[in-house]
């Protein structure tokens, strides 16, 4: 049988195309539905959240300027997992949610009280004492670039965005002489939450979710 004009050009195309999606997905059957290893958009979501929740981050150690003749040490005992110095945040998180085909993911979460123990110096007088910070809100946004399967899936190419915010917390001190340490280095240790916390949750989340095919796609 004589093959029909044009087939080569045309298996050549499909062989590219196929080239091009990433190398386990080649060799899946094209003429199922949806590809015999993908997972739905809810187990999906449910990767994220469960990558994420009851994880413990570590804020490293930080030093400062706490005034003149102050300076002191924040988060500088062994109180992370394994016996590291810093700070630990325990993360949970609700279920995870967004437009599947925009690649962006959302879901709000919280952490664990965080104790934040500070070393400072008066005049070269030495003190310690330890903020509490509680009633902590979290929010997480995740990014992705996707790519069709090659059936009517879509898979996750690769991990591009991972933010941790902090939308809410309040924060008490152990002594009236550690006061005037909420308001000055609350913001600051904020800001090192977030960023330690968006950094290690891709850490959690590359691993699990990058490399899964969807399907079916709900709208």
């Amino acid at each position: 049988m004589t093959p029909p004009k044009g087939w080569m050009g045309a298996a050549l195309a499909v062989a590219l195309s196929s080239a091009a999606i990433a190398g386990d997905l080649v060799d899946h059957n094209g003429f199922e539905a949806c590809w015999s290893q993908a997972i739905t958009d809810s187990q999906f979501f449910g990767l994220m959240q469960s990558s994420i929740e009851g994880q413990t981050l570590c804020v490293a150690q930080s030093s400062g300027s706490c005034g003149p003749g102050c300076t002191y040490h924040a988060c500088d005992t062994p109180a992370c997992p394994g016996g590291a110095t810093g700070c630990p945040v325990t993360l949970h998180s609700d279920a995870f949610g967004g437009d599947l085909a925009g690649g962006i993911y959302g879901a709000d979460g919280s952490a664990d009280d965080i104790g934040v123990h500070l070393s400072y110096s008066v005049n070269t007088f030495p003190a310690t004492c330890t903020i509490t910070a509680t009633g902590i809100v979290l929010s997480y946004a995740l990014g992705y670039t996707l790519q069709n399967d090659g059936n009517n899936g879509l898979y996750s190419a690769s991990l591009n965005q991972t933010l941790l915010s902090v939308k809410n917390y309040s924060a008490s001190a152990d002594s009236a002489n550690c006061s005037a340490f909420v308001s000055a280095f609350g913001p600051s240790f904020v800001q090192q939450v977030q960023a330690a916390g968006s950094t290690y949750i891709a850490t959690l989340e590359a691993p699990t979710t990058v490399g899964e095919s969807v399907c079916p796609l709900t709208p």
